[in-house]
C-alpha cells in the first residue's frame, strides 16, 4: 500500500474523565466467527496443481493486522497416477500443519486445514503445498502424479473490540463501514466522507471492505460484530468522538469545520488511528505531503519477484500495477528484464514473454544462466493491471532424465519497468483506476447522489496501490475543468454537461449511443448506467440513472462480482435495464482485454507468485518426451 507521508498533531482524552471507573475494564465483545475469503479475494489464484513429489509450491497470503489465519478450505479436483498420497501442508519454519490424503477414485473431496499456528512474518503467511506419493517414478519418461485442488479459500478471525474508544473503529477485520453524512451534506462533509472512503478503501487493502455513505437523517445501527458506523457532520469543535459506547448503537463522531474537519479523517491515513485508545480524540494539525509520481520502478517495488523449477514445459506470471507509479494513464511501458536460472549445457532452454496473447519476446536459455532484455509493450497491452506471462521450456540432455534434474528461472528484482504517461491506450474501464491516480475530481448533481460516487472511489480504491484523492467540485466546474473526473448525475444534467459519453440520456426514456453507428433509441423503461470515457483529453468516469437509481446499485453489485473488479471488465459502458439484466459493452472505447495470464487471481493476484503448473503443463512434458523417447528408438 502506497500512502502520502503525513504528521500532525493528535490531542486524546484522558481516560480518567470517561464515566467509567478508571479501575474497571471494559470487557471485549466477544470474537466474531471467523470470516472466509475465497483466495481471489487475496491476489492468488484458487487452483494449485502439484506437479510431480516432493515438489514444494509456495504461496503467500496478505493476513490483516491482529487477524488470524484460522483455517484453509478447499476441494482436491482431480487426481492423476498418484498411489496412498497425501499433500502436506506447511509454514515458512517447515512445520506441518496438516496433511490431506489423496483418495483414489472419488472426483472431489473437500478438505479442512487449521492454520491457526502458522508463523506470520512482515503480515504475510506463507503456505507450502507438497505432494508425497508412496511409489512415484524415478524419471521423466513416466507420467508424473499430480493433484489438483480447488476453490481454496481461507477462514480469518480476531478481536472484536468492544466500541468504547475511537481505535475500536479501525479493526483488524471488517465486511462494512457505513458513513452517515445525512441528506444535503455541505461541500465540507462530502469532501472529508469522500476522503475517508478513499483512505479506509487503502488501508484495508487488500481484503475486499465494502464502504457505504448514507444521506438518511439518522442512519440506521449496524452489527459491531464485523461492521463499523462514522457519522461526519459540521460542529464547532473539531473532534472524533464516540457516541453510544459499548452499544449495539456505537458510532464514532466526527466534526469541525472547514480544513479542521478534514484534519481529522486523516488519522485514518494508516494505522496511526490505533494510537487513539480512548473515547474521545482530535488532530490538532496535519501536514501532508502529496507522493511523488515517477516513471520508473523495480520489480521489487512492484512485488514481481517470483521463481519457478521447470522440467518441461512451465508458465511464470507476474504483472505491474500502473498505479503504483501515480502518473495517471499510461500509454506504454518499456521493461528490462534480467532473471538468472539454473545453466543449460547440452540440454535445450528457452523463453517466450508475452502480454496476453501479445509476444513480446523469444530467448534462448544457454549455458550463461542469465537473462537480460529490453522490451517495450504496446499501447493496446495497457491497462491498470497489465500482466506478464514467461513461457518456459527446459529439456535435458539425456532420455529419461530424473525427475530433479531441473531448471530453476528466478526474475531479478532489480528489473525495471518504465512508464510514458498519456491516453495513447485502449481506454474505457480497461484504464480505472490508473487514469484517476491519484488526484481526481468529483461532480455530483446533487447532495444525496454522494452514495454513487462513494461505491465507485471504493471499488477504485480496492484495485490501486497509491490512496486516492478525490476532490468535490461543483458539477459545472468539475466538466469545465481538465482534470481527471467521476461525475453522478441525473440525465438531464447528462445531457447538457456537453460531456461526450459514449451513452446520452434524451428526453424521457430514450438514449442516444454515439458509437458506430450512431443511434437514437427508446428503450421505454429505466436504465442505470456507468460509464468510462474519453473527454477532451482526460479521463470520465460518469454515473447516471433515468428514473430508477436502484439500477445504478444493480451496475456497481456487477462491479463489486468480478473477479479483479474494474480490470474485469471491458469496454466502457456498464447497463442495467428494466429486467435488473446487466450488460457490458463496448459502444467507442476499451476494446477486448488482452488475454490475462494469471487465471482467477483478485486485487492484487500480479504482487503473488502464481505457482499452478496446470494440466495442459502436464501433459505437454509427457508428450514432449515420450516424441524424443520415439524418435530415439526409430534412428
Amino acid at each position: 500500500m502506497v500512502t502520502a507521508p503525513l504528521t500532525g498533531s493528535i490531542a486524546m482524552a484522558d481516560p480518567a474523565d470517561t464515566t467509567a471507573p478508571a479501575d474497571t475494564a471494559t470487557p471485549a465483545a466477544p470474537a466474531p466467527d471467523a470470516v472466509v475469503l475465497s483466495w481471489r479475494q487475496l491476489g492468488q489464484s484458487d487452483k494449485i496443481v502439484l506437479l510431480g513429489s516432493n515438489q514444494p509450491n509456495d504461496v503467500e497470503l496478505p493476513l490483516p493486522s491482529g487477524a488470524t489465519a484460522v483455517r484453509l478450505t478447499g476441494q482436491i479436483g482431480s487426481v492423476i497416477n498418484v498411489n496412498a498420497g497425501r499433500v502436506d501442508v506447511m509454514d515458512s519454519r517447515g512445520v506441518v500443519l496438516g496433511a490431506v490424503p489423496v483418495p483414489v477414485d472419488a472426483a472431489t473431496v473437500p478438505f479442512t486445514v487449521d492454520t491457526s499456528a502458522a508463523a506470520v512474518s512482515n503480515g504475510v503467511v506463507k503456505l507450502s503445498f507438497v505432494l508425497r506419493d508412496s511409489s512415484p517414478p524415478t524419471n521423466s519418461c513416466s507420467q508424473p502424479p499430480s493433484v489438483t485442488l480447488i476453490q481454496l479459500a481461507s477462514a480469518f478471525s480476531g478481536p472484536s473490540p468492544a466500541l468504547t474508544a475511537v481505535s475500536d473503529f479501525r479493526p483488524a477485520y471488517l465486511s462494512r463501514i457505513v458513513i452517515g453524512v445525512g441528506p444535503d451534506a455541505p461541500s465540507e462533509v462530502q469532501q472529508a466522507a469522500l476522503t475517508l472512503v478513499a483512505r479506509l478503501s487503502a488501508l484495508y487493502r487488500p481484503i475486499p471492505v465494502r464502504i457505504d455513505v448514507d444521506t438518511a437523517p439518522v442512519p440506521q445501527p449496524v452489527p459491531s460484530v464485523d461492521r463499523r458506523l462514522i457519522v461526519i457532520k459540521q460542529g464547532p469543535r473539531p473532534s472524533m468522538t464516540v457516541r453510544d459506547g459499548g452499544t449495539a448503537a456505537a458510532a464514532l463522531v466526527i466534526t469541525g469545520q472547514g480544513t479542521a474537519l478534514q484534519d481529522q479523517v486523516a488519522l485514518f491515513t494508516d494505522r496511526r488511528v490505533e494510537l487513539a485508545q480512548t473515547p474521545t480524540a482530535t488532530v490538532t494539525s496535519v501536514a501532508e505531503s502529496v507522493p511523488s509520481s515517477t516513471r520508473i520502478l523495480t520489480f521489487a517495488q512492484l512485488g514481481m519477484t517470483a521463481t519457478t523449477s521447470v522440467l518441461g514445459t512451465s508458465t511464470l506470471y507476474t504483472a505491474f500495477d500502473a498505479t503504483s507509479f501515480s502518473a495517471g494513464p499510461v500509454q506504454s511501458a518499456q521493461l528490462h528484464l534480467m532473471a538468472r536460472y539454473t545453466p543449460v549445457v547440452g540440454g535445450e532452454g528457452s523463453m517466450m514473454l508475452r502480454s496476453g496473447s501479445t509476444v513480446l519476446a523469444t530467448q534462448t536459455l544457454d549455458s550463461s544462466g542469465l537473462l537480460n532484455l529490453n522490451v517495450d509493450i504496446p499501447a493496446e497491452a495497457i491497462s491498470s493491471k497489465t500482466g506478464l506471462a514467461l513461457d518456459l521450456q527446459y529439456l535435458p540432455r539425456r532420455e529419461c532424465a530424473p525427475l530433479s534434474d531441473r531448471l530453476t528461472f528466478a526474475l531479478d528484482p532489480d528489473s525495471t519497468v518504465s512508464v510514458t504517461p498519456g491516453l495513447g491506450n485502449r481506454g474505457g474501464f480497461p484504464t480505472l483506476p490508473m487514469a484517476l491516480t491519484p488526484d481526481f475530481a468529483v461532480a455530483l448533481g446533487s447532495a444525496d447522489l454522494i452514495r454513487y460516487a462513494a461505491q465507485a472511489i471504493n471499488l477504485m480504491g480496492l484495485s490501486s496501490g497509491t490512496a486516492l484523492r478525490p476532490v468535490i467540485r461543483p458539477l459545472a466546474d468539475g466538466v469545465r475543468s481538465g482534470s481527471p473526473l467521476l461525475v453522478v448525475a441525473d440525465g438531464q444534467q447528462m445531457a447538457q454537461s456537453g460531456l461526450n459519453a459514449p451513452i446520452q440520456p434524451g428526453d424521457g426514456n430514450s438514449v442516444s449511443i454515439n458509437g458506430a453507428p450512431v443511434t437514437a433509441v427508446d428503450i421505454n423503461g429505466p436504465l442505470g448506467v456507468i460509464q468510462a470515457f474519453t473527454d477532451r483529453g482526460r479521463t470520465v468516469l460518469a454515473v447516471g440513472g433515468a428514473n430508477d437509481w436502484s439500477l445504478v446499485d444493480r451496475s456497481f453489485d456487477f462491479i463489486r462480482g468480478q473477479t479483479d473488479g474494474w480490470s474485469s471488465l471491458s469496454g466502457d459502458v456498464i447497463a442495467t435495464g428494466a429486467k435488473n439484466v446487466t450488460a457490458n459493452l463496448m459502444v467507442r472505447e476499451g476494446g477486448p482485454m488482452a488475454h490475462r495470464p494469471a487465471p482467477g487471481a483478485g486485487w492484487q493476484w500480479w504482487v503473488w507468485l502464481t505457482i499452478a503448473v496446470g494440466a495442459i503443463a502436464a501433459v505437454a512434458v509427457g508428450a514432449v518426451l515420450l516424441l524424443r523417447q520415439r524418435r530415439h528408438g526409430n534412428t
